[in-house]
């Protein structure tokens, strides 16, 4: 074979090869298109153990939010994906919801630093909840606003909640989750990891064992 041939030729050739010598056509995409019809049973197959899990929790916990069953489902994996809460709020269509999804996102047991960035300390709100202080008292208390309270009472609670689960429901998303070999972005990592070079490669090395 020419030296000078680049990757892509060489693949071209040793592809014809291949064809000549098994008779076998279009490999790589019948492979590929095997692939993906498996992950796609597998991603099928996660989002009804996504959602299995939501429902579970929403009984569990009497969750309520606007959003539906398939948009936490989206929470949930968009936040594993690594996306913010705002990120995740234009992926469902609506960028100035990204409270709601934050909200939502707690209920679920699934959590940011940020959230625990409370313009008091933590344990002071806690100690007030714990002593059925009301609202308004505690809002003159810690010197905040009532909507600031109410937000991160309710991230008390859902880590209180978390706790007691001994953080099930977490490691059940995480675990759905990890049965996809699939990249965030959608691609395929195997497909990613294979360079041409390294598959031109290896054919070379079939072809000359023969």
């Amino acid at each position: 074979m020419d030296g000078t041939n680049t990757d892509s030729e060489k693949v071209e050739q040793l592809t014809d090869i291949f064809h000549d010598i098994t008779g076998e056509s279009a490999t790589t995409e019948r492979q590929h298109e095997n692939r993906w019809a498996s992950v796609s049973a597998d991603n099928s197959d996660n989002n009804d153990t996504i959602r299995s899990i939501i429902r579970e929790m929403t009984d569990e916990y009497g969750i309520q939010t606007s959003l539906d069953e398939d948009e936490l489902a989206t929470v949930v994996r968009s936040y594993h994906a690594g996306e913010g809460d705002r990120e995740i709020a234009r992926t469902l269509g609506t960028p100035n919801r990204d409270k709601t999804i934050a909200r939502a996102r707690v209920s679920l047991h699934l959590f940011r630093d940020t959230d625990f960035d409370a313009p008091f300390e933590l344990s002071q709100l806690r100690k007030l909840l714990d002593q059925d202080a009301s609202n308004d008292e505690i809002a003159d208390t810690l010197s905040a606003s009532k909507s600031t309270v109410r937000a991160y009472a309710r991230v008390l609670d859902a880590e209180t909640e978390a706790e007691h689960a001994d953080h099930e429901y977490q490691s059940r998303f995480e675990q759905a989750l990890g049965d996809t070999e699939m990249d965030s972005d959608g691609t395929d990592r195997f497909s990613e990891t294979v360079s041409t070079s390294a598959y031109a490669s290896g054919l070379e090395d079939a072809v000359g064992s023969s």
